[in-house]
């Protein structure tokens, strides 16, 4: 597999300038001394809290909390992961990125796959204007697609010729092997050679949140069977990550912050025709939680669209009581049996669709309507079943919180106690919800504390680097998320903190980072917290410790004195978190 080599990485940070980049999506970023304000872009306020620090390269809003560099503000302003940020950030500066292999596995570069599925799309959104693309142009007539529409969505067709697109990608430069590798074309058997994967069919190109092509979707146009199939899975695209529509809807989403899912590529066409925005459908799988974490970055609402028919069907299905889990707020809007939003939009209207929509119902009352509904009511056994599948359901759930508040909500639905249905849960997972409850911390661990207090100081003081490289090694940091910083920091001494920042692709490790770097301490209060943090590691390294490990932890000790202390202190209290943290 390809990566970005780190000198790309750090040739594209050193040659953005944050403000620059900032004031791009932000215009109303304004000088205020040596730094820059306006009002956050992630949060609604009236009052500037957002900062940008030109010389330490990083931004930091102290009203929501959000930091980094211009590496994570492109990925928080077009919801996109690491790799592609900077490579929007390479496109901006024209630097050509520089790879690496990594493993035993390599494979085309993936600006190589953008670009075939982009040079595919428009070839076959020409063909659709060829002879041999009548019937595909017939079939859009009979679904009442308009040009506008089609040009939209930048409908195409596929010539039924077993090497129709491969013979063109030839000419324009594009190999077999990346036309294989972008899911364009499929290897004869035995390997000798390979043949067209889409052959005489209506063409719709599926893409990200930017725009970019990264696969097809595409239906038959006869008796074909599969009516409609995908690309294959490639570096790419996935059907279980990705959404056909999301990019035209895009804008409507981050506004309504609610998104429609939908199963049918015109259940999006023809209601985004009529005016009847904010649709996306999965493509020929249940929604999974892989799609609910790339909605997360747009939307806090996601409404399921069924039909009268199919929902019934649908609540009896597994997948569905598992996104009971999720902490997004989800729904369920039923249509008229037997017809689909496209159905709906042309037969009825766009206002009828409208209505439907927004008659939604909370996925867990839904779910407990379509259990009753099962099972029925007539008997105290019938009731007894409906309740026991809904336990069975509520007990997959891992957060204690939400568990707590369903069995609240399944209490007043059926007029019982809510002992007697904990009690059954109980029997059901073998741990009550209020245990469970228990487990969670509230409040960060004293290791991961100290971690920061250390990777601080290592980050932002570098004639503090050699002591606390001596004093803590590796293997003794603390804090999970904290060492994994401090491993790629003591591994390459010379980086400054912000060009340690641009080589972090794990957003809860730059978040961290980001927010050490903007904080200033004087020499004074680093080295209190120095002390302070040795002090801690040697008491935790005590506390517990056979009688040989106490001898080896005295001869350890710098002093008589340090030693006393750190003892008396531990059998003062035989505590987990010291009496005082410093200040973060």
């Amino acid at each position: 597999m390809a990566l970005i080599a780190d000198e790309s990485v750090l040739e594209v940070k050193r040659a953005v300038d944050i403000a620059e980049v900032v004031r791009s999506y932000v215009p109303g970023l304004k000088k205020a001394g040596a730094n820059y304000k306006a009002l956050c872009p992630f949060h609604d306020e009236k009052t500037p809290s957002f900062n940008v620090h030109p010389e330490k390269q990083i931004y930091k809003c102290f009203g929501c909390g959000k930091a980094g560099d211009a590496i994570s503000f492109v990925m928080e302003m077009e919801k996109v992961d690491y790799p592609d940020a900077i490579r929007a950030l390479a496109e901006r500066t024209g630097i050509t990125l520089q790879y690496r292999e990594t493993g035993t596995r390599s494979g085309p570069r993936k600006e190589d796959l953008y670009r075939v599925n982009e040079w595919a799309a428009g070839v076959y959104r020409e063909l659709l204007s060829g002879d041999e693309a009548a019937p595909a142009r017939a079939y859009l007539k009979k679904r009442g697609v308009s040009r506008e529409a089609e040009e939209q969505f930048r409908l195409g067709y596929s010539l039924d010729e077993w090497e129709g697109l491969l013979s063109r990608g030839r000419k324009a430069g594009f190999d077999d092997s990346l036309m294989l590798a972008a899911g364009l074309a499929i290897e004869r058997d035995g390997g000798r050679g390979c043949y067209d994967r889409f052959r005489g069919r209506l063409m719709f190109p599926i893409t990200d949140a930017r725009g970019k092509v990264v696969g097809f979707g595409a239906r038959a146009l006869g008796d074909e069977e599969p009516k409609y199939i995908n690309t294959s899975e490639t570096a790419l695209f996935s059907k279980g990550r990705h959404f056909y529509g999301l990019d035209a809807q895009r804008e409507e989403l981050e506004k309504t912050r609610c998104v429609h899912i939908v199963e049918g590529y015109f259940d999006v066409i023809l209601p985004y025709q009529h005016g009847v925005r904010g649709l996306v459908a999965t493509l020929g799988t249940a929604l999974t939680r892989d799609h609910l974490k790339v909605l997360r970055r747009y939307v806090e609402k996601v409404v399921l669209v069924f039909d009268g028919d199919e929902a019934g069907r649908r609540a009896n299905e597994r997948g569905l009581d598992l996104l009971l889990g999720e902490n997004m707020d989800l729904f369920v809007a039923g249509l008229p049996a037997d017809e689909d939003p496209c159905d709906v939009v042309v037969n009825h209207g766009a206002d009828r669709l409208r209505e439907a929509l927004s008659a939604r119902q909370e996925i867990f009352d839904f779910l407990v309507d379509s259990v009753r509904a099962k099972h029925g009511e007539e008997t105290t056994a019938a009731r007894a079943r409906a309740i026991d599948d809904i336990l069975e359901r509520i007990g997959r759930i891992p957060d204690a919180v939400k568990v707590d508040l369903l069995i609240r909500r399944l209490a007043e639905r059926f007029r019982l106690e809510e002992r007697s249905l904990r009690q059954g849960l109980r029997r059901k997972i073998a741990v009550g919800p209020g245990e469970a409850a228990q487990e969670d911390e509230p409040t960060p661990a004293p290791e991961e504390v100290v971690g920061r207090v250390l990777l601080g100081l290592l980050v932002t003081r570098p004639e503090s680097a050699g002591d606390i490289r001596r004093d803590v090694p590796l293997e003794r940091f603390p804090g999970a998320v904290t060492r994994q910083i401090a491993e790629k920091a003591y591994a390459n001494p010379s980086l400054s903190g912000g060009d340690l920042l641009a080589l972090l692709d794990e957003s809860s490790q730059r978040q961290v980072l980001a927010g050490l770097l903007e904080e200033e301490v004087d020499d004074r209060e680093a080295a209190r917290r120095f002390r302070w943090c040795v002090d801690f590691l040697r008491m935790r390294e005590f506390r517990g410790a056979t009688a040989p490990e106490l001898k080896a932890g005295a001869r350890q000790a710098r002093s008589d004195e340090e030693l006393r202390r750190c003892m008396e202190e531990l059998l003062k209290r035989r505590c987990d978190q010291p009496q005082s943290l410093p200040r973060l």
